[in-house]
C-alpha cells in the first residue's frame, strides 16, 4: 500500500549504545529553554514560530545544526570532549518527541479551553446554566477573576493567581502526559515491524542524518554540509529569506511571495459550477518542496493527483446545483468527501493492524512470558508496550469518567483517535507527508452515530478532549515519536533508556511550558494576542457544545454512506498497491485530498517535486537523482535555518523596540 523500500543505512552492532548523562543534561536544558521562550516569541511577539509546524519540527533541526557547528570547534581544541553522533541524535530525539505540543495546537488550546467558558458565560449566552454546571470544579479556575484576568490581563500590582488555576492546569497536564504516553506505547508496538519487516523508508529521518553525517564525532566537514551541491539547494531559501528580512526594514528591497497565492480568485463570485474553484491556492514552501523531491514519486503523484480529483468532484457536484452550504440539497459535497477520508483512515488502520498481526501477537504473548526477548534498542519490550498502553489509558479513562463522561463515550472517542494516529503515522513514516490532517473525531462520531446517545457531561468533555488534542493534528505527536524510534534503531541506541529520557523531556516541557505560557498571557491578556490560537479555537468549540445542547446532531445517512465508500476505496487501492505492479499511485493522497493543508501547503510542491524527480529519473537515471539529492536536502535545511536566523533577529529587534 504505502511504499516499502530497503534502508541501506541500517547497521548491526552487537550491543546497544548507551545514552550519556551529558546528552540528557544538554537535551533537558534545550527543552526547558525552548519551553520558556516559545510563548513569548511565537504568541507574544508573533515574530518566529520557534518550534515549527508539521511532521518535521524546525526547532530540533536548527538546534542539531548549531550543535554540529559547535562540535566542529570542540573537535579542533578538545577532540576527546566532542559530542558523539549518538549524543547529538539523542538530543534531537528528545526535542522531536516532546516539543510539538508547545506550538501549533496543544498547549495554547489547553490553557484557553480551561478559562474561556467562565469568561464568556453571560446572561446572553446562558452558559452559566447550560454548560458550566457540567464542568467539574477540579477542572475549573477557583475564582471568576482568574478567568477574567487571563483574557483581559492582570490589574496593576496584582500577581498571577497561581493557586486559583493550579488544579485544572495540573490535571490537564496529567491527562496530556498520559495521552502522549499512550501514543508512545502505540508507536512502539509497530516500530520494529515497520522498520525491519516492512522496511519503511522514514524519509524525514534523512534530514537529521544529513546534518550529522556518519562520523562518530560529527562536524560540518564530515557531514553533508561539506557537499557543494547541498549548498546550491541551501542558497535558494536562504536568499529568499534574506530578501524578506531586509524588506521588513528597507521597503524598497523587493520580496518574493510564494505562499498562499489564490489562483482560484478569478472564479470568486461566478455562479455554479465554477465558483467552487474560488478557494484554490498554490504555494511553494521550499522546505516542503525539498521533502517532496526526497519521497517516492508515487507518493508525490498521489498527493497532487487526488487533490485535482477532489476539485473535479466538487465541479461535478456543482454542475448538478449541489454545493457546500446549498440549502436545497441534503448532500454537502465537501463534508461527503471528508467523511470518505475518515472511512479511508479507518480502513487503512485495519490493513496496518492486519499487516502487523505477527508483531502484535508476539507482544500479546510476551505478557504471559511466552514471547521472544526484545532487543535492547527497541523503545519498549512487548510486555512493557502492552502494560504502558493499558496504564496510560486507565489514567485517561479515570480522568474522563471522574469528569462525568460515560466510559463508552470515551472509548468511542479514543478508539477513533488511535485509529487516526496509526494511519497518520504511516503516512509520515512511509510517505514523508509534511502536514497531516483529518476530520476531527467529535464531528465524525456525532454525524455518524448522532449526538442524542451522549449525555450532557459527555458532550462537554467530548469538546474539551477533542478541541485541545484532536482537532488540529498539525503537530501530532505519534508520527514524531515514530521518527525518533527510527533514529534509535538506526544508530542502535539503548531504547529502554531513550524511553525514560523522552518521558523526562515531556515532563520538563509541561513543567516549564505551562507556567511560561500563563505568565506571558496574564501579563497582557489573551484577548489582545489575536484570535488565533487563544480566542477562535475555544469559541468555535463551545459554540458547538451550545448548538448541540440546543439541537442535537442527528445521524446523517449520506455521511454514513460516504464513510463506507471511503473505506471500500481504501481497501481496493491498498490491494492494488500491494498486488498489482502496474498500479502507479499510492493511496496517501486520497486520505488528505480535501484538507486545508493540502490546498494551501502541499499539492503545489508535490506537483513540482513529482515533475522534477520523475524527469530526472527518466532522463538521467538513479545516478543523476542521487547526485542531485543533496540539493533537495539543502532546500529543506536552508529553509529551516534561514527561518531560524531571521526569526531570531526579528524577535530581538521587536524586543528592543518594545523597550525590554
Amino acid at each position: 500500500m504505502i511504499p516499502h523500500h530497503p534502508d541501506d543505512d541500517e547497521r548491526a552492532p552487537t550491543a546497544a549504545r548507551g545514552i550519556t548523562p551529558r546528552a540528557v543534561l544538554v537535551g533537558s536544558a534545550i527543552v526547558i529553554l525552548l519551553s520558556i521562550v516559545n510563548p513569548y516569541v511565537q504568541f507574544g511577539l508573533r515574530s518566529w514560530w520557534i518550534v515549527g509546524v508539521g511532521s518535521l519540527l524546525s526547532a530540533p533541526i536548527w538546534v542539531l545544526f548549531l550543535l554540529v557547528c559547535i562540535n566542529g570547534l570542540i573537535v579542533r581544541r578538545w577532540p576527546e570532549r566532542a559530542f558523539s553522533r549518538i549524543e547529538l541524535l539523542t538530543i534531537y530525539g528528545m526535542g522531536l518527541a516532546s516539543l510539538g505540543f508547545l506550538g501549533h495546537g496543544g498547549l495554547p488550546y489547553m490553557v484557553s479551553y480551561i478559562t474561556y467558558p467562565f469568561y464568556m458565560a453571560t446572561p446572553a449566552s446562558g452558559w452559566e446554566h447550560s454548560i458550566l454546571p457540567y464542568i467539574p470544579t477540579w477542572l475549573s479556575p477557583a475564582t471568576r477573576e482568574a478567568s477574567y484576568w487571563f483574557w483581559e490581563g492582570l490589574p496593576e500590582r496584582t500577581g498571577i493567581p497561581w493557586r486559583d488555576i493550579l488544579s485544572p492546569m495540573f490535571y490537564w497536564s496529567l491527562f496530556t502526559f498520559c495521552l502522549l504516553g499512550a501514543m508512545y506505547c502505540l508507536g512502539a508496538l509497530f516500530t520494529k515491524d515497520w522498520i525491519e519487516s516492512q522496511r519503511l523508508t522514514f524519509p524525514l529521518v534523512d534530514v537529521p542524518i544529513a546534518i550529522t553525517g556518519d562520523e562518530m564525532k560529527p562536524t560540518p566537514r564530515t557531514s553533508l554540509l561539506s557537499n557543494r551541491i547541498f549548498w546550491i539547494g541551501f542558497a535558494l531559501p536562504a536568499f529568499l529569506g534574506l530578501l524578506g528580512f531586509l524588506h521588513r526594514f528597507i521597503p524598497d528591497v523587493p520580496t518574493v511571495n510564494l505562499y498562499d497565492l489564490q489562483i482560484g480568485k478569478p472564479y470568486v463570485g461566478m455562479g455554479l459550477p465554477w465558483s467552487v474553484l474560488g478557494e484554490t491556492y498554490f504555494s511553494m514552501l521550499l522546505d516542503v518542496f525539498g521533502i517532496m523531491c526526497l519521497i517516492p514519486t508515487e507518493v508525490s503523484l498521489s498527493i497532487w493527483l487526488f487533490y485535482v480529483l477532489f476539485k473535479v468532484q466538487l465541479l461535478v457536484w456543482a454542475a448538478f446545483g449541489i454545493a457546500e452550504g446549498a440549502s436545497q440539497s441534503s448532500i454537502q459535497p465537501e463534508s461527503f468527501i471528508r467523511f470518505q477520508e475518515t472511512g479511508a483512515f479507518v480502513a487503512l488502520a485495519g490493513v496496518l493492524l492486519y499487516e502487523s498481526r505477527i508483531a502484535l501477537k508476539r507482544a500479546l504473548r510476551s505478557v504471559i512470558g511466552r514471547g521472544e526477548a526484545a532487543d535492547a534498542y527497541e523503545p519498549l519490550s512487548g510486555r512493557s508496550v502492552i502494560a504502558g498502553f493499558v496504564l496510560a489509558n486507565l489514567g485517561l479513562f479515570w480522568f474522563a469518567t471522574r469528569a462525568g463522561m460515560s466510559w463508552w463515550s470515551m472509548a468511542a472517542l479514543m478508539g477513533l483517535f488511535y485509529t487516526l494516529c496509526i494511519g497518520s503515522s504511516r503516512l509520515v513514516s512511509a510517505g514523508g507527508v509534511m502536514f497531516i490532517s483529518f476530520d476531527n473525531p467529535r464531528s465524525a462520531l456525532f454525524r455518524v452515530i448522532g449526538a442524542r446517545p451522549f449525555d450532557v457531561s459527555s458532550v462537554v468533555m467530548f469538546e474539551y478532549i477533542n478541541g485541545i488534542y484532536m482537532s488540529d493534528p498539525y503537530n501530532l505527536a505519534m508520527p514524531h515519536m515514530m521518527n525518533s524510534f527510527k533514529l534509535v534503531r538506526r544508530e542502535k541506541i539503548n531504547g529502554r533508556v531513550f524511553t525514560w529520557v523522552t518521558a523526562l523531556a515531556t515532563v520538563l516541557m509541561l513543567g516549564f511550558g505551562v507556567p511560561a505560557m500563563l505568565k506571558m498571557i496574564y501579563a497582557g491578556g489573551a484577548a489582545k494576542l489575536g484570535d488565533w490560537p487563544f480566542m477562535d479555537w475555544p469559541r468555535s468549540g463551545f459554540q458547538e457544545i451550545d448548538a448541540t445542547l440546543r439541537m442535537p446532531e442527528r445521524a446523517d445517512n449520506w455521511l454514513r454512506l460516504a464513510t463506507g465508500i471511503g473505506a471500500l476505496v481504501m481497501l481496493g487501492m491498498s490491494w492494488l498497491h500491494l498486488n498489482a505492479s502496474w498500479w502507479p499511485v499510492s493511496p496517501v493522497g486520497f486520505l488528505i485530498a480535501s484538507s486545508w493543508s493540502t490546498n494551501h501547503n502541499l499539492w503545489g510542491e508535490a506537483l513540482l517535486g513529482w515533475l522534477i524527480v520523475a524527469s530526472v529519473k527518466r532522463w538521467g537515471g538513479l545516478q543523476l537523482y542521487r547526485r542531485m539529492r543533496p540539493a533537495f536536502l539543502g532546500c529543506v535545511i536552508g529553509a529551516y535555518l534561514s527561518e531560524a536566523l531571521f526569526g531570531f533577529l526579528t524577535s530581538v529587534d521587536m524586543w528592543r523596540r518594545l523597550g525590554h
